[in-house]
């Protein structure tokens, strides 16, 4: 069963990715990006889904740390995310909120079958 790891700080949608995801994969979640570096490093998530606005360290910010840890490489990371991502991150893909349950899952099936 995949592993996947949801960073975001608003709870509703922690909880609306969870409920979605949690019937076909391992899903854990964080609310912050130093939260979510220390379950990376832990869990080795086969998919992370990354808010870009986050309190303290940005989703840019842990993507960037994400893509300079050797031991974290070939770890995917979709930036979830209202907005327009930076321009130098280089996510493995974009997931754009809103999002209902059937396009969050469309959207993340290359990843997870």
């Amino acid at each position: 069963m995949k592993r996947v790891l949801v960073v975001d700080d608003e709870p509703v949608i922690r909880a609306l990715v969870v409920a979605c995801l949690a019937t076909d994969c391992k899903v854990s979640a964080a609310a912050d990006g130093r939260d979510a570096l220390a379950s990376i490093h832990s869990e080795r998530p086969d998919l992370v889904l990354l808010d870009v606005s986050l309190p303290g360290m940005s989703g840019a910010d842990v993507l960037r740390e994400i893509r300079a840890d050797a031991s974290l490489e070939g770890v995917p990371v979709l930036l979830l995310t209202g907005l327009e991502p930076p321009a130098d991150l280089e996510p493995d893909g974009v997931v754009l909120k809103p999002f209902t349950p059937a396009t969050l899952r469309a959207s993340l099936t290359p990843w997870l079958s």
